[in-house]
């Protein structure tokens, strides 16, 4: 009995000893499973950051689609009428606030216009290029005899006519009118513009030249030379970069600057105003007030007056009109509707010198370029005599000759030539 209690007791050791291995080494596999790469925790930690990780993505949806659909709840509440227009139409903002700056807008046939920062677009405005787009100034002169002056939009390039399907191409460059037709030739294209361009004559007598000079008061000053355009190739470049310029919608009338009302002697601190006149001058001892038409001036004087308006450092350049601008105007208001307006001569309501835009003669809101007063511009000729150097030229209609002033018509005068019936107008370029 001994024996067989002690062979129990013995076994007994022998499986309480396999046991215990037994359950170390499950309990091995076990921590295993729960603490290794793979383990029961590890897969628990990979699912807690994946469920985190769709939660965040989950809250990232739920949170763009909100703005999406707050953004399309602001833009239905403003109905645009809140919203910035990128490109405002000129029909709808006609008479309204000036621009605080440069702004592009279109017409209702989707031509583009650049409108110059403290500008408007006049109420009285044409909607489209066709009719013509007239800005106005508010602030870009602090002179308040030149706010109000009126310009009006000449279109280089490609312009679509108010019947949706025609289209126009105006080439910027000097041109030439057939005298029945008023059909234009183009001599000089602004595209090929190069320090050679003033070599380029019209009609055997008329340049172009290229570099600014300001010329002499008068003949005792010496070489009687005329003013040219101030930066012809600023003009060009700017023409070209933004589609077009501005020709005043009126012949200048005096806006200030002169020593007193009845002496216009520093023409350089004088400016001029584009707008229909109050008075006009009829012989040499009248008195130059605000508003009056500008005539009795030369066309040196007149160079000054027209930088001199908007100066270097406003939103616009100004100067006085150049062939390039002369022409290229009267090319447009043909291509709008108005036929051999080349060859148009005087409107008038008398033998007499009137009122700009009295004149009734009007064309894409443009008043008397065949009417009323020849204009000067900066173009130099050499027609009349070889011993009088500094001839300039002056364009458009007179009232005081019906044979020969027309829309198109180029004549010579002297540098010194100050004349009642010679006035001038201003162009402005970006």
């Amino acid at each position: 009995m001994r024996k067989s209690l002690k062979k129990e007791k013995g076994i007994t050791l022998v499986a309480l000893s396999v046991t215990i291995i037994i359950m170390i080494i499950l309990a091995g596999i076990t921590i295993r499973g729960l603490i290794g790469e793979n383990g029961l925790v590890e897969q628990a930690k990979r699912a807690r950051d994946d469920v985190s990780e769709s939660t965040q993505k989950g809250k990232e949806s739920r949170n763009k689609l909100l703005h999406e659909y707050d953004e399309i709840l602001a833009e239905k509440a403003d109905e645009g009428e809140n919203k910035p227009v990128e490109n405002p139409k000129v029909e709808d903002i006609k008479g309204g606030e000036a621009f605080a700056e440069k702004t592009k807008v279109v017409d209702s046939k989707n031509n583009e216009i650049w409108i110059p920062a403290g500008f408007k677009i006049a109420s009285d405005s044409g909607n489209t290029v066709q009719q013509g787009i007239v800005i106005e100034d508010v602030s870009a002169s602090s002179d308040a005899n030149v706010q109000g002056s009126q310009y009006v939009w000449i279109p280089v390039g490609t312009f679509k006519k108010d019947d949706g399907s025609t289209s126009e191409q105006i080439k910027l460059g000097r041109y030439t009118f057939n005298t029945t037709t008023g059909e234009p030739t183009l001599v000089q294209s602004a595209d090929n513009y190069t320090d050679q361009s003033g070599n380029v004559v019209i009609d055997l007598y008329y340049k172009e030249l290229i570099s600014y000079r300001e010329g002499a008061e008068s003949y005792d000053e010496g070489v009687a030379l005329n003013a040219t355009a101030y930066n012809l190739k600023g003009f060009i470049d700017s023409v070209k970069q933004n589609g077009g310029y501005y020709i005043g919608r009126y012949e200048a009338s005096y806006a200030s600057g002169a020593l007193s009302e009845n002496t216009i002697e520093r023409y350089i601190n004088c400016k001029a105003a584009s707008k229909v006149s109050k008075t006009y001058i009829t012989n040499y001892t009248m008195s130059y007030v605000p508003g009056t038409l500008w005539s009795i001036i030369t066309q040196t004087n007149a160079s000054k007056v027209a930088i001199n308006t908007y100066g270097f450092n406003s939103s616009v350049k100004s100067d006085l009109v150049n062939s390039y601008a002369w022409d290229t105007a009267i090319v447009y208001i043909q291509e709008a509707g108005n036929s051999n307006y080349a060859n148009k001569k005087k409107v008038d309501i008398n033998e007499n010198v009137v009122n700009t835009g009295e004149n009734k003669d009007e064309v894409c809101k443009i008043n008397d370029m065949a009417s009323n007063l020849e204009e000067w511009t900066t173009e130099f000729s050499s027609g009349i005599a070889s011993s009088f150097p500094g001839i300039y030229t002056v364009r458009g209609g007179g009232y005081y000759d019906t044979d020969k002033c027309h829309t198109a018509r180029r004549g010579n005068y002297f540098t010194n030539a100050n004349l009642n019936r010679i006035g001038f107008r201003i162009i402005l370029y970006m």
